[in-house]
């Protein structure tokens, strides 16, 4: 542990508050491991120890460090974010709270809403409103219209503010044609309309949970008086990365406790767009007793390469570090298209590990995983034998393979949905379902065996045989097994909970030798998605169609999976797997790597948000000042600043080099052309070869 620390902590007085200021890979996440270590091991019960960590994924070193104690029955150490926190103590406290918050029916337990579950209620509330004309004019899929209505909410929640502010705040901040000011007006139906069927109903989406838990329990005397004396204890690490209200938690709980060691990075705030405010780590490091602050760690190349970009970008940084930026960069990729840049990825990969570089060593990171840019690396990755691991936070179980053959197969055994598969769809199952089959022959098994008209299976007697013999002996055996299954389950007296079918689907049928632990994990994630859907369905008060075919329909239409982490996702990757990942998911899991490689760098996903048009996550913020315009100005200011931070937290997790890597081409063909590339293009320049 850092001396100072030891010095402070060793001290005998009472409310010994300490805030560590360092950016990533300063050793802020081993010095509150320490402090948890030296805590539990002064006899301290777990019990009475808070450790608050931004995101959930994080909570692994805690969880293995608490391991390794014999804590007790009353030992259990909490490792929580902010939105855990508040979810469990508004179930544990609801009678305290449920009718102070405005739910009608008070007496009915809470029923949580994952993201998914909000999707889906939202869609099916504003659907009516939505077919009256309802943001049309806007260029936004249905489900970006989703997301962003639930982000209005979110935001309103994390902020503090009401809801019935959103609007308002953003049409004061417009700076575009006033014709469209009549969108967030829309947008402000619609998140009411929702907010008030999920008061109706007894339902907690998460900015409902956050809007409980801050303004109406966190306030209560009786709640605070056990808060604080449970929790004497705190530890947070990356409170920049934290939304208002858990630094406003964390700032309340810091007079009374009898210790508290934070962590936090004022230059940091990676994930902006989601509420994270960095302007709050000054707040919480005067609220502490005294202060550390950490250099920066980081080769002095890197730290200069990081400064050159930010100066390239407008910034105004102050001195600059010592180091050469062109130093930094081990390699440039470049080529014309994209495929050519991922195979010359792959090749300078399987020579750094033939050189006796560990993959583990290795980072790969994009400003977007998306599914071209998956498949490609893993054919690549697989065909040099690199092992790997593929890391994302946010994704569409409907993009997954797996997940949409299981899907198909459900429309297959449930004919009463009256929503028979195309053939593409079935061929693809089937691909999947009778592994291993190819597509050519999956698309030949298809058109014979599947019978359109009825939504089933033909046997496989009644297939043409020239055309048959095609497929060969064992693919028809397997065809005719699940063929008979699926003849089988529809004939049940009633079908099983969508859950529970897929249960059965993946342990009779799906479980073979050809699955990949890749896919295994999917499909755990579907069943943990339908379990969730099947126990909060019944409460959304829709009524209507059967619970499987409505779940079936979610997904189908694209909505962005909760995190439902598994095995797979819960361990850290290991030193002999290379690490791929979009850039926020790498900044956030810890990793530090002797080599990096930027993909897309000519990509203007790095330097431009998702595409919001009915919300904007900077006005909605705490720290915006009320009725300031945003601006053409503002907007590249902020965008510059949050490039500037990628780039700062990248190459601080970097040790010796980054290649940059860029094709001329996108994927869908448009050039590449960002600012990220030409900031990076002007250092080199300046720095020489």
């Amino acid at each position: 542990m850092h001396p100072e620390l030891s010095g402070f902590f060793a001290r005998s007085e009472s409310n010994q508050t300490l805030f560590l200021e360092g950016p990533v890979g300063a050793g802020k996440g081993q010095m509150l491991g320490e402090r948890l270590r030296q805590l539990l091991e002064a006899g301290v019960p777990g019990y009475s120890v808070l450790v608050l960590l931004p995101d959930r994924a994080g909570r692994d070193q805690y969880q293995y460090l608490i391991a390794r104690f014999d804590l007790g029955p009353f030992g259990a150490v909490e490792v929580d974010t902010y939105y855990s926190l508040a979810g469990r103590l508004v179930r544990l406290f609801w009678p305290l709270v449920a009718a102070e918050a405005g739910f009608a029916s008070p007496q009915r337990p809470p029923v949580f809403l994952t993201y998914e579950t909000a999707q889906f209620l939202m869609g099916v509330l504003i659907e009516p409103l939505l077919a009256q004309g309802y943001f049309e004019g806007l260029v936004l899929r249905r489900q970006q219209i989703l997301s962003q209505l639930l982000d209005n909410l979110n935001k309103a929640a994390v902020n503090d503010f009401p809801i019935t502010q959103v609007a308002e705040r953003l049409k004061q901040a417009w700076t575009g044609e006033e014709v469209r000011l009549r969108f967030f007006d829309q947008a402000q139906q619609c998140i009411e309309l929702f907010r008030g069927h999920c008061l109706q109903h007894g339902l907690l989406d998460l900015s409902l949970t956050v809007e409980v838990f801050h303004r109406h329990l966190a306030g209560k005397a009786q709640f605070w008086q056990y808060f604080a004396q449970r929790y004497r204890h705190l530890l947070a690490d990356q409170v920049e990365e934290m939304v208002p209200v858990a630094q406003d938690l964390a700032q309340k709980l810091l007079p009374g406790v009898d210790s508290a060691l934070l962590a936090g990075d004022r230059r940091g705030g990676f994930r902006v767009f989601m509420g994270v405010d960095p302007e709050g780590v000054p707040r919480l490091q005067g609220a502490c007793r005294q202060g550390v602050i950490l250099p920066e760690q980081g080769a002095d190349d890197l730290r200069a390469f990081a400064w050159q970009v930010g100066r390239a970008l407008g910034l105004d940084l102050g001195d600059a570090p010592a180091g050469h930026p062109a130093g930094a960069v081990a390699g440039l990729i470049q080529e014309g298209h994209r495929s050519a840049m991922i195979d010359r990825v792959t090749a300078q990969i399987t020579e750094l590990v033939a050189a006796g570089v560990p993959p583990g060593q290795i980072a790969v990171v994009a400003p977007h995983a998306d599914g071209v840019l998956r498949f490609a690396l893993a054919e690549a990755f697989d065909a040099a034998q690199i092992p790997f691991a593929m890391v994302r936070r946010y994704e569409s179980l409907r993009e997954e393979p797996v997940v949409r053959a299981c899907l198909t197969l459900a429309q297959l055994a449930h004919p009463d949905w009256g929503q028979p598969p195309p053939v593409f769809d079935v061929a693809e199952a089937l691909g999947v379902a009778l592994a291993p089959l190819d597509p050519l022959r999956a698309a030949l098994l298809a058109d014979l065996g599947f019978d359109a008209s009825s939504g089933s299976l033909r046997p496989v007697a009644e297939f043409e045989a020239a055309r048959a013999g095609r497929l060969g002996p064992a693919v028809l055996d397997r065809f005719e097994a699940l063929r008979t299954w699926l003849a089988a389950y529809r004939a049940q007296a009633a079908p099983d909970p969508i859950d529970q079918f897929l249960r059965r689907l993946f342990g009779e049928l799906l479980a073979h030798a050809e699955l990949a632990p890749d896919d295994a994990a999917r499909y755990s994630k579907l069943i943990a998605s339908a379990t969730w859907f099947r126990q909060v369905g019944p409460a959304l008060g829709l009524g209507g169609k059967p619970l499987g075919q409505g779940y079936v329909e979610m997904v189908r239409s694209g909505v962005v999976a909760a995190q439902y982490l598994t095995g797979l996702d819960a361990q850290s990757p290991a030193e002999s797997i290379a690490l791929v990942a979009p850039v926020h998911t790498y900044l956030l899991s810890g990793h530090q790597a002797r080599f990096q490689f930027w993909l897309d760098i000519g990509s203007r996903r790095w330097w431009e948000p998702p595409q919001q048009l009915l919300t904007n996550a900077h006005v909605l913020a705490r720290s915006w000042p009320a009725k300031q315009r945003w601006t053409l100005e503002a907007d590249i200011a902020h965008r510059n600043l949050v490039l500037h931070r990628l780039v700062r937290g990248l190459a601080l997790r970097c040790r010796e080099g980054i290649y940059l890597c860029a094709s001329e081409l996108e994927t869908s063909g448009q050039l590449q052309d960002s600012p990220l590339l030409e900031a990076v293009q002007a250092v080199l320049q300046e720095g020489g070869p």
